[in-house]
């Protein structure tokens, strides 16, 4: 599937995926004072509503936000100059399992939703690398709430992401490659609706009319509806889990 494609039906829109701006506060506050003073790295930051959250609280932070579609980015940049949050925040196109960075150069590694692209696991291990000793990871993933999904649920998760972990299993992973949870918390239903699925539904209808020819734009709206449609039915099943962690000093 074309990531551009897929991208570029969500410019534009608040958010890229679930998410709140009090959901954001509130996982910050788990950090100490001195990290939020210092340098985050936000990865695969779409257009960057978090990032404004964080500018806002954290003055004396500086956030390099990363995509890999630009337009996002310089979405960012003009929401950023807008607010008067432009020195805080720079952007930077890069692919989340490739980035430009020198190791151990960032305080905190921040991630909304973005690791459920390359999953949990591959994120606490290729992200590792560009945090700090003692520095801090946050990521926000979807995650199972039951060891026994409806079947019309696990059948769509099968599809989308099959390995997608419940809850202690991914603090499981968290322990096993070397950091220390120090916070979690469920993202509110809130989260999924007021800035993603109700601004998504408004564009559905110019999409279908905009790609009435394109098979494969076709094939991610009716994925988007029936996604929709699943988490109207089974939200107390799954959802998307803040897990704020500490990188141990003896791993790199």
């Amino acid at each position: 599937m074309d990531v551009n494609l897929i991208s570029s039906m969500f410019e534009g829109l608040p958010r890229q995926g679930p998410g709140l701006d009090e959901a954001t506060a509130y996982a910050f506050s788990f950090l100490p004072p001195d990290a939020k003073r210092g340098r985050i790295l936000d990865i695969g930051c779409g257009s960057g509503m978090q990032d404004l959250t964080l500018a806002r609280i954290s003055p004396d932070s500086h956030i390099t936000a990363t995509d890999l579609h630009q337009p996002f980015l310089d979405d960012l940049t003009n929401r950023a100059k807008t607010a008067g949050l432009d020195r805080n925040i720079t952007t930077r196109q890069a692919s989340m399992d490739n980035l430009p960075f020198d190791e151990e150069s960032f305080d905190i590694v921040w991630a909304e939703g973005s690791a459920f692209i390359i999953g949990i696991l591959q994120a606490l291990q290729t992200w590792k690398k560009f945090i700090k000793p003692q520095g801090y990871m946050m990521i926000s993933d979807c995650t199972w709430y039951t060891n026994s999904p409806s079947e019309e649920c696990k059948n769509f998760f099968n599809e989308i992401s099959p390995d997608m972990p419940s809850v202690p299993e991914a603090e499981e992973m968290i322990r096993s490659e070397g950091y220390s949870l120090i916070g979690l918390f469920r993202l509110a239903d809130t989260g999924w609706w007021n800035h993603f699925y109700k601004p998504l539904t408004a564009r559905l209808g110019m999409l279908k009319e905009k790609f009435t020819d394109n098979s494969d734009a076709q094939c991610i709206i009716q994925g988007l509806e029936m996604e929709m449609d699943i988490h109207r039915k089974y939200s107390h099943e799954y959802g998307y889990t803040y897990f704020i962690m500490k990188k141990s000093p003896l791993t790199s």
